[in-house]
């Protein structure tokens, strides 16, 4: 149980903090500045400059990749994800067939035998099951960023907020659904996503999606909205075909069973299906839309937002 993370950690990442915040100081930089851009503590910063800067058999790698965060930091393009991305790159480049890959192997004997290659399957996209949710969060990220670019979302955004959810054809439990921890709000006039998109979160519309794709297939992700009668009118306009439901419904199971007792239900390979859940007393409308993935159903309900007189 010793995972090359272990290494990284130790002669890697390590290494790296020590020369970058090496480098600031020399130029100039206070521990609190340098703390401030590396998202450290002062006291971790102060441990980093009072070790010296040793080179190790990682030198040429962490050399080039502490120019480059060093250069990000002098001009002030120091987002923590690119931070990020910088060193993880380093970092995974490294695994597959470099440096890493042999230190790593050097301490478990064991993997150079059976000529371990579980860095380059992983990281290389092999492993099927990891490809595919890496798909699932690009797309969740996407529509989210088109949700939140269009000014005129907040109109169909309902009193108990909005969520997203999507999966690839796989999914077989809420655990490989993607949505948005926390739904998706509004904050100074604007819908907004305060939490990156997890898998394994928004339950009922998680649990209503899969339930959906039985009825159908061609479906990969579910947004909630408001049901209201303007709401449900212009989505039947731009092409969502919607079935409404006699009776409030408030779990997906009894919303997905009362689907199949509708007088007229959308066809089992129909792209873009809908739900009208109707409101009762203290409960609201709602409509569960659904489309082939989250970037295309977000497209498409920016136009119904856009759409409504």
């Amino acid at each position: 149980m010793r995972p090359p993370c272990e290494i990284v950690q130790r002669d890697f990442l390590r290494v790296v903090r020590t020369f970058v915040a090496h480098a600031l100081s020399e130029d100039g930089f206070s521990q609190t500045e340098i703390a401030s851009n590396m998202n450290l503590t002062q006291a971790a910063v102060s441990k980093y400059l009072s070790q010296p800067v040793v080179k190790t058999r990682l030198a040429s790698e962490i050399e080039i990749l502490t120019n480059k965060l060093t250069e990000m930091i002098r001009s002030g393009d120091s987002d923590a994800d690119k931070m990020v991305r910088e060193i993880c790159s380093t970092c995974m480049r490294s695994r597959l067939g470099s440096t890493l890959c042999e230190i790593h192997q050097e301490k478990v004997p064991s993997l150079k035998v059976v000529n371990c290659q579980v860095c380059a399957q992983l990281l290389g996209g092999s492993d099927d099951d990891l490809s595919e949710r890496a798909v699932v969060i690009s797309d969740m990220v996407d529509a989210l960023r088109i949700i939140e670019a269009a000014e005129s979302f907040v109109g169909i955004v309902p009193q108990v907020r909005a969520n997203l959810v999507a999966c690839n054809r796989n999914a077989n439990s809420i655990e490989n659904v993607a949505g948005v921890p926390g739904r998706i709000t509004i904050i100074d006039g604007r819908a907004r996503a305060l939490v990156s998109p997890q898998f394994g979160t928004s339950h009922h519309t998680a649990e209503l999606l899969l339930d959906a794709i039985d009825t159908w297939t061609k479906i990969r992700s579910c947004l909630c909205v408001s049901g209201r009668e303007a709401v449900v009118k212009s989505a039947k306009k731009i092409g969502f075909k919607v079935v409404t439901l006699h009776d409030p419904e408030s779990t997906a199971t009894k919303i997905i069973k009362a689907i199949k007792n509708a007088e007229k239900i959308p066809g089992k390979r129909t792209t873009y299906p809908a739900i009208h859940v109707p409101g009762g007393i203290g409960v609201e409308p709602i409509l569960y839309l659904f489309g082939p993935n989250a970037r295309e159903l977000s497209m498409r309900c920016v136009n119904l937002s856009e759409s409504i007189k």
